[in-house]
C-alpha cells in the first residue's frame, strides 16, 4: 500500500484552537461528506501554525478510498479533530500516489 502525499494550502481558523499545531499534527480531514481519514500535516516553511494562519504544508494520507472520486489539483476539503472543522484547505500538488 503506498502512501498517497500532498501539498496543500490551508487555513486554520482564529476560532478555532487556543493553541498552534506542530509537524506530525494528524486531525481527521473531509474530502467526502460524512467520510472522515486521518492524514499527518508537516510543516514546510514554519515551525508552528497558528490560530487564523494560512498557509502551504504537506500532507500524508494512507488510505486513497476515503478521498473520494473527485480527489485532484484543487480538491477542497476540511479538517478538524471532531466534528466541527478547525480549518480548511484546497489541494495545490498531488506529490506521490
Amino acid at each position: 500500500m503506498n502512501m498517497i502525499r500532498i501539498k496543500a494550502v490551508i487555513k486554520l481558523y482564529s476560532d478555532s484552537r487556543k493553541t498552534p499545531f506542530l509537524s506530525g499534527y494528524r486531525p481527521l480531514f473531509d474530502f467526502i461528506e460524512e467520510t472522515k481519514t486521518s492524514g499527518q500535516i508537516t510543516l514546510i516553511d514554519r515551525k508552528a501554525f497558528y490560530p487564523g494562519d494560512e498557509g502551504i504544508v504537506e500532507i500524508a494520507f494512507l488510505h486513497r478510498k476515503a478521498l473520494g472520486d473527485n480527489f485532484f489539483e484543487g480538491t477542497k476539503f476540511t479538517f478538524g479533530e471532531g466534528r466541527k472543522p478547525l480549518g480548511e484547505g484546497k489541494v495545490i500538488e498531488i506529490l506521490e500516489i
